[in-house]
């Protein structure tokens, strides 16, 4: 068994994060136009597309707990006697509330940056994304 070494995949990993929820968000433009009428405020508007992210990312951080459970739990009771895995918290923090962060702020700017944009009038053709 070979332990992961660092080999400067995160950022990588991010920026596909960042371009996903940005393409994402951008294709709502019309949706979120169509709120102002309907008396959303823009901050309303901005911080859905945020709560939407963090909770979806949240949802996938617990899939992946359960998925690594079955293969930790084994493991330590081999190597520990335990069945609580030893895990570093430092790292195991650093890597949740990055995900959280990164994929609220992205959702939150792409969402203002669609808002901005003059995307289509109530009723109207929409414009192309891109």
């Amino acid at each position: 068994m070979r332990a992961a070494a660092p080999d400067g995949d995160q950022p990588v990993h991010a920026l596909s994060v960042v371009n996903t929820l940005s393409t994402a968000t951008a294709g709502r433009r019309r949706e979120f136009v169509l709120l102002r009428p309907a008396g959303a405020q823009s901050a309303q508007v901005v911080r859905t597309p945020a709560w939407e992210a963090v909770l979806t990312c949240a949802v996938a951080l617990l899939r992946a707990a359960v998925v690594c459970g079955p293969v930790l739990v084994p493991l330590s009771i081999a190597l520990t006697g335990s069945a609580v895995p030893a895990l570093a918290r430092g790292p195991l923090t650093a890597l949740t509330a990055g995900a959280l962060v990164l994929t609220a702020g992205t959702a939150a700017l792409a969402g203002l940056l669609a808002l901005r944009s003059a995307a289509a009038a109530p009723g109207g053709p929409a414009r192309a994304v891109s």
